[in-house]
C-alpha cells in the first residue's frame, strides 16, 4: 500500500509528488496523458521552447514560484513590449499607438519555457513513481485506504490527492457515491484556461521590430483578441502569439479556415510579411478532454474566485483536491498550483518543512 496516490501530473501534482518523495513517502503519480505537465505545454523548435499554455509569471506577487525558479537555477526575462501597439476596432479600422500600454505588474517569462518547471520537479521522481497514459476511472473507499482503479490496473493508498480541475474530479466514479450537493459543486467550478486557445506564429525574423512595433496588438473582431511578441532571446527566429477572442463554438464552426483567419489578421496588423509564417501552431484547450468539459465552453468574462473545499466524511479523511482551482491563493494560476500542493502536503503531514516552496 502506498502512502499517497496523486492523480494528475500537472504542476500541482508534480510539486506534491516531488515534495512527498523527498520526505520519504511512498508515492505514485497517475497521469492520464502520455506526457507530464497538464496545461503546461511547449512547442519545440531548434531555437528553443515556446509556451502554448501559461507563459508568464509575476515573481513579486508569487512567492512560491519565485522560490522554485530560484532554487532550480532558472532564469527569467521580461516580456518584450518596446515599440508601437496596434489596435483593431469592431469596424475593422486599425490604429497604431506610439507605444505599447505595458503590463502592470510587468510579466516575466522563463528561459526554456514554463516546461522548465516541469522538468525540475519530475527530475526528482523515479520512473517507478510515474505512470503515464493511466486515466483513473474509479475510487473505492475502505476503512483505512482508498482503492484507485484504472482500465487495466489497481492501486491502493492511505491518501489520494486529486491534482485536477474539480469538473474532471466530478466525472470519476466514487464508491460510496459522493453527496449530490458535493457533486454539483464540483461541476460548478470553472476550469481556468479550459475554454481558451492560443496561436503561435514563427518567422525567420522579427520584422515588426524593424518597423518600430512591439508585436503587441488588441482586436475587437478577432480571431485573436490579444497578441504579443513570443520571440526567444538570442534565437535565430522570431515569433508572435495570440489569445483567441472567438469562443470554442466559433472556433469549432470555422476550424478548417482558422489558420487562414489567423494569418490574415496578423497581416492586417503587422503587414504582408506576417501572412506567411514558417510555422503556425494552434492549441485549442477546449478540445483537450483531460483539461476541459463541455461546461467549460461557456466563455468566462473574468477570472473566477476559487476557494478550498473540504469534503465531508468519510471521503474527507482520505481524499483531497490538489489542483490549482482548489485554492483561493492565485487559484487557476501556476502559483495556485503550488499553493494547492503545499496545502495538501501540510494536511496529510507528509512534510512540515516545504523546502521546495
Amino acid at each position: 500500500m502506498h502512502d499517497l496516490i496523486i492523480i494528475g501530473g500537472g504542476l500541482a501534482g508534480l510539486a506534491l509528488a516531488a515534495n512527498a518523495a523527498r520526505a520519504g513517502a511512498d508515492i505514485i503519480l497517475l497521469e492520464a496523458r502520455d506526457r507530464l505537465g497538464g496545461r503546461v505545454l511547449t512547442h519545440q523548435t531548434g531555437a528553443g521552447r515556446y509556451d502554448l499554455g501559461p507563459a508568464w509569471i509575476w515573481p513579486g506577487m508569487q512567492p512560491r514560484l519565485r522560490a522554485l525558479v530560484a532554487q532550480a537555477g532558472l532564469h527569467t526575462y521580461p516580456q518584450h513590449e518596446a515599440g508601437g501597439l496596434m489596435f483593431e476596432d469592431a469596424s475593422g479600422a486599425i490604429q497604431r499607438f506610439a507605444r505599447s500600454f505595458g503590463q502592470e505588474p510587468p510579466s516575466l517569462r522563463i528561459t526554456g519555457g514554463i516546461s522548465a518547471l516541469i522538468d525540475v520537479l519530475s527530475a526528482g521522481l523515479t520512473a517507478d513513481q510515474i505512470k503515464l497514459s493511466m486515466p483513473v476511472e474509479r475510487l473505492s473507499l475502505a476503512a483505512d485506504h482508498v482503492r484507485v482503479r484504472t482500465e487495466s490496473s489497481e492501486f491502493t493508498a492511505r491518501h489520494v490527492a486529486l491534482a485536477m480541475p474539480p469538473r474532471l474530479a466530478a466525472a470519476l466514479t466514487f464508491e460510496p457515491a459522493l453527496p449530490r450537493a458535493l457533486q454539483a459543486h464540483l461541476q460548478s467550478v470553472p476550469t481556468w484556461m479550459a475554454g481558451q486557445a492560443k496561436a503561435l506564429a514563427i518567422y525567420r525574423t522579427g520584422f515588426w521590430r524593424d518597423i518600430g512595433l512591439s508585436g503587441s496588438a488588441m482586436s475587437q473582431i478577432g480571431p485573436l483578441g490579444e497578441i504579443h511578441d513570443a520571440s526567444l532571446p538570442g534565437a535565430d527566429e522570431a515569433a508572435l502569439f495570440g489569445f483567441f477572442a472567438w469562443s470554442p463554438a466559433q472556433r469549432a464552426a470555422q476550424q478548417d479556415m482558422l489558420a487562414d483567419a489567423v494569418c490574415a489578421q496578423l497581416a492586417r496588423l503587422f503587414g504582408p510579411s506576417a501572412a506567411l509564417p514558417e510555422a503556425l501552431v494552434i492549441r485549442d484547450w477546449a478540445t483537450d478532454h483531460w483539461t476541459s468539459t463541455s461546461l467549460d465552453h461557456a466563455p468566462l468574462r473574468e477570472h473566477p474566485t476559487y476557494r478550498p473545499l473540504d469534503w465531508p466524511r468519510p471521503w474527507g479523511d482520505r481524499v483531497l483536491l490538489a489542483g490549482s482551482e482548489s485554492t483561493a491563493d492565485f487559484g487557476g494560476y501556476l502559483e495556485g498550483a503550488l499553493a494547492a500542493a503545499t496545502a495538501v502536503a501540510e494536511k496529510i503531514s507528509i512534510n512540515r518543512e516545504f523546502s521546495l516552496f
